[in-house]
């Protein structure tokens, strides 16, 4: 069996990304298929570095900037994203020894019926932003297979008139976190920076507890950043390449501070994780999946995480806490230390690990082409 993976024009595919979910799991993804002999590459812009072949498209990814932000236009990447979909079709019809195509590029499914061997597309975004079945009679009977990665999502989705044919929840290799036996008393949150993901309500909990907060990723939206965040940014850590240790040295207060790091890269993210007292999700929107949930719990740190979408299929009473208002959250913190790190870290192995996933994978590879 041969697998061809087409990513996203968004971001390249390579083993240090200061943002991504998805190219994230197509690259690990990819790189254990390669270990198992059966990938056939991935499609993916130039300035891509997958473990098995990268076929180029663009020149280079697009960036984030343009997915959830709306203040801005981004009318001249459609030209980049089409190029992108023209060279990915290409590919997958001319390749010879393919015996399935896996796509994780929304702008894709539309595309489906001209992709001569079996398909099946991974949704890793919320129905808001897909193909919308009362405008779009093609996604009645699509030729591709559709695969969620959560239930919740797969519930929202069929409930707007589509067929999800496979549930397959993200996993990430366990290697690459580890536990710290000392927590520092901050507060962490890692995503792009959005309405939608609510940090507001991070810094609120930092004020009523008095505890720090650590706010990283890039900024998905410069009016939200300027109105709600910067104000309380009290340190700006963007030029620091050591995050943690920035933090640490810093001038103690008696106050709570708000700290920013700007983006992160894995090498940057990972310590924030494990040496954090918690790590707050104040999901304003229903998350497909939340796979920074997943990084957190690994790293032996206890998720506190309003109850949208995907959150009760990852978090447990294990791993964290479940809650309805922001009250709900700052009362949490107060049990933090009922959550210990090392069962947090063994039942998100158990449940997210990579191992699990790729297997997962295969077998549905191996049913469609059936």
């Amino acid at each position: 069996m041969k697998v061809l993976q087409i990513s996203t024009p968004f971001l390249p595919i390579s083993p240090d990304l200061y943002y991504g979910g998805t190219e994230r799991i197509v690259y690990s993804l990819d790189n254990e298929l390669h270990k198992k002999n059966i990938s056939a590459g991935v499609v993916a812009p130039k300035d891509s570095k997958p473990e098995s072949t990268c076929y180029p498209t663009i020149n280079s990814s697009i960036g984030v900037s343009g997915i959830l932000d709306s203040d801005d236009e981004h009318s001249k990447d459609n030209y980049l994203k089409l190029d992108h979909i023209a060279k990915s079709l290409k590919y997958a019809n001319e390749l010879s020894d393919l015996d399935i195509v896996h796509i994780h590029d929304d702008n894709m499914f539309v595309f489906g019926d001209f992709i001569k061997h079996p398909s099946v597309l991974t949704l890793h975004t919320f129905y808001e932003v897909f193909w919308d079945t009362k405008i779009h009679e093609f996604t009645k009977n699509p030729k591709i297979k559709l695969i969620s990665i959560s239930n919740s999502q797969k519930k929202i989705y069929e409930s707007k008139g589509y067929k999800i044919e496979f549930v397959v929840h993200h996993g990430i290799d366990e290697e690459n976190f580890s536990l710290s036996e000392r927590k520092y008393p901050y507060l962490l949150n890692l995503g792009c920076i959005h309405p939608l993901k609510k940090q507001e309500d991070v810094i609120e909990v930092g004020k009523r507890t008095g505890l720090d907060v650590i706010l990283a990723g890039n900024i998905g939206s410069t009016k939200y950043f300027k109105e709600k965040i910067s104000p309380f940014i009290n340190v700006d850590l963007s030029s620091k390449n050591d995050k943690l240790n920035s933090y640490l040295s810093s001038p103690s207060s008696s106050k709570m501070r708000v700290f920013y790091t700007g983006p992160v890269n894995d090498k940057q993210k990972k310590p924030l994780y494990s040496n954090a007292l918690a790590f707050i999700m104040p999901l304003g929107l229903e998350e497909p999946f939340g796979l920074v949930m997943v990084e957190a719990m690994m790293s032996g740190t206890p998720v506190i995480a309003y109850n949208k979408g995907s959150v009760p299929e990852l978090v447990t009473e294990k791993t964290g806490f479940i809650v309805n208002r922001l009250e709900e959250m700052v009362e949490a913190i107060n049990s933090i230390n009922t959550i210990n790190p090392l069962e947090c870290r063994k039942n998100a192995v158990e449940k997210f690990s990579l191992k699990r996933m790729v297997e997962d994978y295969i077998k549905v590879y191996e049913e469609v082409i059936r």
